[in-house]
């Protein structure tokens, strides 16, 4: 009787460790995609209410194939008031993005208009390119724009 006393907390114990140590025991994620494209030479300009953005596209291979798997871009932007800018090499804190489709990609390289409608503002871009499965690529350079 005294051994089968020590023997169930002990069998219990034995059992609760296996349970609690064995497997992984993280959320359930998704692996994340390499897209290797990116931005280079991005450059942006305001015309009445939008800023045309430019920029050449540069894979691995430097070759036009780069740009066939790119199924889009996503253009994050931040503003700041003209007379209030952020310090020099301060992070920017960008406000959100907006996405565009394969329209934006061009045989020579990104064109894409984004909304800008407020004068007297400092804006911030850095674009990502878009690829297979929604696999988001490397950023560009981030660019300044005054628009006055």
């Amino acid at each position: 009787m005294n051994k089968l006393r020590l023997m169930v907390p002990s069998l219990f114990l034995g059992v609760l460790l296996i349970v609690v140590s064995c497997g992984k025991k993280a959320p359930p994620f998704l692996p994340t995609k390499e897209f290797s494209p990116k931005i280079t030479n991005l450059k942006g300009e305001w015309v009445g209410g939008v800023v045309l953005l430019r920029g050449d596209i540069s894979g691995p291979t430097g070759s036009k194939k780069d740009t066939d798997p790119v199924k889009g871009c996503r253009v994050y932007y931040g503003q700041y008031p003209l007379k209030n800018p952020p310090c020099a090499g301060c992070p920017i804190k960008y406000d959100g993005y907006h996405e565009f489709g394969p329209e934006v990609v061009t045989g020579k390289g990104l064109f894409c208009k984004v909304p800008a409608r407020m004068k007297e503002q400092i804006y911030f871009f850095k674009v990502h390119l878009i690829g297979p499965y929604n696999a988001v690529g490397p950023p560009s350079d981030r660019i300044q724009l005054d628009v006055e």
